[in-house]
């Protein structure tokens, strides 16, 4: 073996110790709390994640881009999305740092698996999936800063 290959197998090895510490490290980062109101990626909702019994939901509480009659957008089964719950079940798992349960797709009535996460830049971590997490899109939901009315409509504090 020459001692390029040394040197490969040598620098492999390292980043095989390397990548289980980072994962292990990430993992048992502490979450901050998800408690609050986010706005979705793409700004078009405000989801406020509240207790809801022993666990934590989410709720649909603002919505943009409502239609030109002004009513509400509704769910896949004509129920309004106004108050509707996104993010159900979310339970506090201390082994990874991060909340777990569910999260539904109002347009079409799908339900996810889901976790959730706020790091130390405070933006919250969604990460739904099938099976398991590997499987799944994060999307990430910056803080809500503004006024939301008990009918949906939003300002943000920027204005």
């Amino acid at each position: 073996m020459g001692s390029g290959q040394a040197a490969l197998l040598l620098l492999l090895g390292c980043l095989t110790l390397l990548v289980p510490a980072r994962a292990t490290a990430d993992a048992a980062a502490p979450s901050l709390s998800p408690l609050g109101y986010w706005y979705t990626q793409d700004h078009r909702g405000v989801i406020q994640i509240r207790p809801c019994g022993a666990d934590l939901c989410g709720y649909i509480e603002g919505i943009s881009g409502f239609p030109p009659d002004g009513h509400v957008l509704r769910d896949i089964h004509g129920t309004p999305q106004c108050h509707l719950e996104l993010l159900g079940n979310l339970r506090f798992h201390p082994a990874d740092g991060r909340w777990h349960g569910s999260v539904t797709n109002p347009e079409d009535g799908q339900t996810y698996d889901a976790e959730l996460w706020v790091p130390a830049d405070r933006t919250l971590r969604l990460r739904g999936y099938v099976g398991i997490p590997l499987l799944g899109v994060t999307q990430l939901w910056p803080p809500f800063a503004g006024t939301v009315a008990s009918d949906c409509h939003y300002r943000s504090a920027a204005g």
